[in-house]
């Protein structure tokens, strides 16, 4: 009855932490699917194994091992970790790593071990790669040199070849 009221307590508090929201509570639930849950109430840890999959709204967080810490309080995330065949993607982009770490209060993804960045078809590759909510990346290489690869945008889509407004745009 104990490990039930546990655990009970515990889904209450992803549903309130909703991945990584800091001590504001939210409507919106995580969604968390795995073979395998094991939740450590002395430890402040939940870790789900085998085919990981996460997603809050339209981020989804995948990998082979994922684990949330929560406070001591064990109502809000202080971080979570995603180990193995990293794969995390929201409405801005998408990326892949061996290991990611993401620190809710910060608003910061560490991804770690053959890092990459996506964003529509501009690329980002390093070692490790650091990404905070508000646009600003580090890159580092430290076995393999760090890679961008940009494609600039259209200025004007309307316009046509030689700088003529099209008779439809005008």
């Amino acid at each position: 009855m104990r490990l039930v009221v546990s655990l009970l307590i515990f889904f209450m508090s992803i549903s309130l932490s909703a991945l990584g929201e800091t001590k504001e509570k939210t409507s919106t639930p995580i969604v968390i699917e795995s073979q395998k849950l094991i939740y450590i109430q002395k430890k402040h840890m939940a870790t789900y194994i085998g085919n990981v999959i996460a997603q809050r709204e339209k981020t989804i967080m995948k990998g082979d091992k994922l684990i949330v810490y929560f406070d001591p309080t064990d109502r809000y995330i202080e971080k979570i970790e995603v180990i193995g065949h990293v794969y995390i993607k929201d409405p801005r982009g998408e990326g892949w790593c061996n290991k990611l770490y993401y620190y809710p209060v910060q608003e910061k993804a560490v991804l770690i071990g053959n890092a990459k960045l996506k964003q529509k078809e501009n690329l980002v590759v390093g070692d490790e790669i650091i990404a905070y909510k508000d646009g600003r990346v580090t890159v580092e290489g430290i076995k393999q040199r760090v890679k961008t690869v940009i494609f600039p945008e259209e200025k004007n889509k309307n316009l046509i070849k030689g700088g003529k407004e099209s008779e439809k745009s005008r």
